[in-house]
């Protein structure tokens, strides 16, 4: 029987499961609700759950050459890390990306960060104007940061704000979440509509932002 990782009791009235990126079960429930109609709920959702931390197990295992920083991600294409001496900046060529050498994880994850963050700019820069331009829409400012949930995201005020980790995708996925945020100016939900919007600039939307699912795990890298 699937057993939850942690149960977190709040004053909430209803009862929730959560599978955490790391594929762990969360539970949140009520103060007073008992571990048996706890456990029977687990029960009923048991494939559910099941489903869900395999699709995890199955990412980690895919990827593993990235979680584990063998590998690095621009533009949708994996490129093998290669530590060169006395190097200071990211270099990339070919097949290869180079980092310096004797450096320990936490100053290179640094180093990493920032230059995707310096990458994400740039695509920024070059491709937001043509979307702006084509979808005649009016936003306030840019912004780029360091979400572990999201890519992308537009307040009510009309400030966009990027994941830095923008960078490691491919470039059509890129630009569907570019068109997402900036059709939030236009409909600030997830309606039928929205869809529309989205769908009238990028037709086959759909086919990114499936792949955009599946790279999700890129959000917990460089932590």
């Amino acid at each position: 029987m699937v057993t939850p990782d942690t149960i977190i009791r709040t004053n909430r009235r209803s009862l929730s499961l959560t599978i955490a990126k790391d594929g762990k079960l969360v539970v949140r429930a009520p103060k007073r609700l008992s571990m048996d109609y706890i456990y029977s709920f687990i029960k009923q959702k048991e494939k559910w759950i099941l489903n869900k931390q395999r699709e995890i197990q199955c990412s980690k295992q895919n990827n593993k050459e990235l979680i584990n920083y063998k590998k690095f991600m621009f533009c949708g294409k994996e490129y093998e890390k290669i530590e060169i001496n006395k190097l200071k900046d990211i270099e990339i060529s070919n097949d290869n990306i180079f980092v310096p050498a004797n450096i320990d994880c936490q100053k290179l994850t640094v180093l990493m960060l920032k230059w995707y963050s310096k990458l994400t700019k740039d695509i920024i820069k070059n491709r937001l104007p043509y979307f702006i331009n084509l979808m005649q829409v009016e936003l306030t400012a840019v912004k780029i940061d360091n979400s572990k949930a999201k890519w992308g995201s537009c307040d009510s005020k009309g400030v966009i704000k990027f994941n830095l980790r923008l960078a490691m995708l491919p470039h059509k996925v890129i630009d569907y979440i570019l068109i997402h945020e900036l059709s939030h100016l236009v409909e600030f939900n997830h309606s039928k509509n929205f869809y529309a919007i989205i769908e009238s600039v990028m037709p086959d939307y759909k086919k990114y932002r499936a792949q955009l699912k599946d790279l999700s795990f890129l959000l917990q890298l460089l932590r």
